[in-house]
């Protein structure tokens, strides 16, 4: 094997991965034992109160307000025939960032979603150019080290990020450092306006892909405060991915950049759950992976016969009330981390 191979492929994954998530990945809660009672509660309280309607007195600390999907506008937006047309696509955001977010502020979810969008577009692209060029030379470089057929699958990996960022260039033109700042609150803003995408990409944020967070330390607190709301409401949306995300967080197989997995800490017990739920979402027709299946077999040597009844029973409970006992489709929840992802 050539001595580039394998790191520039790493090297390559990880570049395509650097939009502002590191995925579509969480949180009703598994009885467990008194370490888990709290988060027990607001999970009962949410499937308690499915389908019903909430009044401000009683709703659960961890009720999402606006649910991914719900779309709960203000009252002055509600009716998308009210609304002014969005701008037209690859419009310069620059020129029409001002008025996203006040529609946004407003209560208008598709302004919102756009800005949320456009947004990411530009953060990934503005990393794909600082980043591609370097990574084509290096491939250049060294083509003595590698086999023709792994050059030209990278040299097309390139050039294909490089389109990307020169197809978006316009659209992204003269943003500046505050205004890529603008992205965070974005995809906040949009999750609680309903945009499934992002609340995925907010919930499985990766704190390294978060500009200028040194400079608004507020931002970890708003993340404190609405991941575990946003997740709860993208789950009993049918929302697989976020399940997907609430088993790699649980399990403890998110890196500490990840900031899911920091705000609710490894616990077996709800990752079983998690794990549980995902074995019966599996594919029609597919057979469950050797990963899947150790994760669910190990994760039950650490519990008890009790808590495994439990985790057992609370996970069908939410594959039949929030998944209406309907299996994920192939490829649906990596497509949905994807999103997260940017580029083409």
């Amino acid at each position: 094997m050539s001595r580039f191979s394998f790191p520039i492929v790493l090297g390559v994954i990880a570049i395509a991965a650097i939009a502002f998530y590191s995925g579509r990945h969480s949180a009703p809660v598994a009885a467990e034992g008194a370490e888990t009672e709290a988060k027990q509660k607001v999970e009962n309280a949410a499937i308690s109160t499915k389908g019903k309607s909430v009044s401000p007195a009683t709703q659960p600390k961890h009720a999402l307000v606006r649910a991914p999907g719900s779309h709960m506008l203000d009252s002055a937006v509600s009716n998308a025939s009210q609304r002014a047309p969005l701008p037209p696509a690859n419009t310069p955001l620059k020129s029409i960032l001002a008025d996203l977010k006040a529609r946004a502020d407003a209560g208008d979810a598709d302004a919102a979603s756009r800005l949320f969008k456009d947004m990411q577009t530009c953060t990934q692209v503005q990393r794909l150019s600082q980043t591609m060029p370097g990574l084509a030379n290096r491939v250049l470089g060294d083509a003595s080290a590698m086999d023709a057929q792994r050059q030209n699958r990278m040299l097309d990996f390139v050039q294909r990020n490089l389109d990307y960022t020169k197809n978006n260039a316009a659209m992204c033109a003269d943003l500046s450092a505050d205004d890529m700042a603008s992205l965070v609150p974005a995809t906040l803003q949009a999750a609680q306006l309903g945009d499934p995408e992002a609340a995925n990409c907010y919930v499985g944020a990766n704190l390294n892909n978060w500009p200028g967070l040194l400079d608004n330390p507020q931002w970890v607190q708003d993340y404190k405060s609405n991941a575990l709301n946003l997740a709860n409401g993208a789950l009993q949306q049918g929302d697989w991915a976020m399940a997907t995300l609430m088993a790699q967080a649980y399990g403890g197989s998110t890196r500490q950049s990840n900031m899911l997995g920091q705000l609710t800490g490894a616990n077996p017990a709800q990752a079983y759950t998690y794990a549980k739920l995902m074995s019966l979402g599996q594919p029609s027709g597919s057979q469950p992976s050797t990963r899947s299946t150790n994760a669910l077999t190990n994760l039950s040597s650490q519990l008890t016969p009790d808590q495994i009844q439990a985790a057992d029973a609370q996970a069908q409970q939410m594959y039949q009330q929030y998944f209406n006992s309907t299996p994920r489709q192939t490829g649906d929840v990596a497509n949905a981390m994807r999103s997260c992802q940017g580029g083409p």
